[in-house]
């Protein structure tokens, strides 16, 4: 758990609970209450500053590598492999595949392995990923002219579901390198939409690591930069700014910057009015179920837990449909704010239906751990089975 991960960080730099509470700006309390395992979980923003004081990353605090679906973490060689393979020819060149180029082929493989992605089933994308890396690179170094530049579009989509599967598995370093080719493979071609995804991709994954600042500036920067003319815009440029806003607000919020997490959601939610419902392609998802959640997502970061219950009937007030990993994603921070306010029975129907909506993906996310093991110290004699078996298809028994 957190608290002994926290404890053992501790007694390895010789600090005393007050002196990581002193340190991180925090109140001692929350160190002890961790380490006692009297809470399993605090804010993303409190374990963030909690690493910072140990000197540690993130990732360790919350320690995603004891990884819950260890299937897709055997692939990660042949990922590492594809996506570090030198582009150097006197390096030996690019490990890429020798078939045939066929860029119709290619992009139906890539919208496949979008699809997937977005499924949260990384055991299957974690084997189609080295193959895909392959065609796509060597797609771009063969072709010419406007099929080279939809080569180095496709190449860059495959980078971003590269950084997104070996983030979630804990390899941040592959996952940064991923997000870099990305952008530079993005830098090919003339489409905006293309180059303002790559970047969108780059805001998540350094929010992913807890860079939380780092993320706002890149996010804020782009949709600057990419800002569409909302009588003019088509709905691709809509989904994708919209998106980096998204982002950008989802940062500012873990960054305690609420005010900010609210002009750039306003903004947002702007655009998701003028898009009319929410639109999912490859190069992002937008629309007004996906800026309700959010403002459920942010309002739960914030600690502002009544808030979060509150705004979750606009969500349903929606009628338009998200990926299930976005519906998922949402639903574990309502489950959050329920379990903060005492709601133990609506928080465990709400991790249920998370389960069944992602069987796969709710296993590579701590947080779906440590609030069914909050709620099963206190939940109802009745409701227990329910627990046991969600903790059962958690691999925590």
């Amino acid at each position: 758990m957190i608290g002994e991960q926290i404890a053992r960080l501790r007694s390895a730099v010789h600090l005393t609970q007050d002196q990581l509470a002193e340190r991180a700006g925090i109140s001692v309390d929350v160190i002890r209450r961790l380490e006692q395992g009297v809470r399993h979980s605090a804010r993303l923003n409190t374990l963030t500053k909690i690493a910072s004081a140990l000197g540690a990353e993130l990732s360790v605090i919350i320690a995603p590598r004891t990884t819950f679906a260890p299937e897709p973490d055997r692939g990660i060689p042949a990922i590492r492999e594809a996506i570090t393979s030198s582009t150097v020819d006197q390096l030996g060149g690019l490990a890429e595949s020798d078939a045939d180029i066929d860029l119709t082929r290619l992009a139906t493989s890539v919208d496949s392995a979008w699809h997937i992605w977005q499924r949260g089933e990384y055991s299957i994308l974690g084997r189609l990923l080295p193959g895909l890396i392959a065609e796509a690179r060597h797609a771009s170094r063969e072709s010419t002219g406007i099929d080279q530049e939809h080569a180095f579009s496709l190449l860059a989509t495959v980078f971003e579901l590269a950084a997104g599967v070996t983030v979630m598995l804990g390899h941040e370093d592959l996952a940064w390198l991923s997000t870099e080719r990305a952008v530079v493979a993005s830098e090919h071609c003339a489409d905006e939409v293309t180059k303002a995804s790559a970047v969108y991709w780059a805001a998540w994954i350094l929010r992913r690591q807890g860079r939380f600042r780092e993320s706002l500036t890149a996010a804020t920067r782009a949709a600057e930069t990419h800002e569409p003319r909302m009588t003019r815009a088509t709905p691709a440029q809509l989904t994708v700014w919209g998106g980096l806003l998204i982002n950008a607000a989802g940062a500012a919020a873990r960054d305690d910057r609420a005010d900010t997490a609210t002009d750039l959601l306003a903004f947002a939610r702007t655009a998701a009015v003028r898009l009319g419902q929410d639109r999912v392609d490859r190069w992002s998802v937008f629309g007004p179920r996906l800026v309700a959640q959010s403002a459920v997502i942010n309002a739960t970061e914030l600690g502002d837990f009544d808030t979060a219950v509150r705004l979750s009937a606009e969500v349903e007030a929606t009628r338009s449909r998200v990926p299930v990993t976005w519906e998922s994603r949402y639903l574990l921070a309502l489950a959050q704010a329920q379990t903060e306010l005492g709601q133990d029975v609506p928080a465990t129907e709400t991790l249920h239906k998370t389960r069944r909506l992602t069987p796969e993906w709710i296993r590579y996310h701590r947080l779906a751990r440590d609030l069914t093991a909050e709620l099963t110290t206190r939940i109802p004699a009745g409701r227990k089975p329910e627990l046991d078996e969600l903790s059962r298809h958690l691999l925590m028994t």
